[in-house]
C-alpha cells in the first residue's frame, strides 16, 4: 500500500479535519482516506455521467422529434398544483 505525506497543511484545515474525525469515531489518517474515497468516487460517477450523457441528449431530442406537441412536463405538474 502506498504512503502520501501532506506538508504545510493550513492551522484552520487541520483542526477542522481533527474535529471531523473525532466526531465520526475516526483517526485522522482515516478520515483523510475517506475523504480521498468519495472524491475518487465522485470522478469515477462524473467520468460515467460524462459518458451517457451525449445518448441521453440523443435520446431526448428523437423524442421531441417523435411528438412534437407534447406539453412541458412543468406545465403539467403546474396544472396538477394548482388544482388542489
Amino acid at each position: 500500500m502506498a504512503n502520501v505525506t501532506i506538508r504545510n497543511i493550513p492551522q484552520g484545515t487541520y483542526k477542522r479535519l481533527r474535529a471531523r474525525a473525532e466526531k465520526r469515531g475516526r483517526s485522522l489518517n482515516a478520515e483523510v482516506l475517506n475523504i480521498l474515497a468519495e472524491e475518487d468516487n465522485w470522478d469515477v460517477r462524473r467520468q460515467q455521467i460524462a459518458r451517457v450523457l451525449p445518448g441521453l441528449r440523443r435520446l431526448r431530442s428523437q423524442i421531441a422529434r417523435k411528438f412534437p406537441n407534447a406539453p412541458d412536463s412543468t406545465e403539467l405538474i403546474r396544472a396538477d398544483r394548482d388544482g388542489r
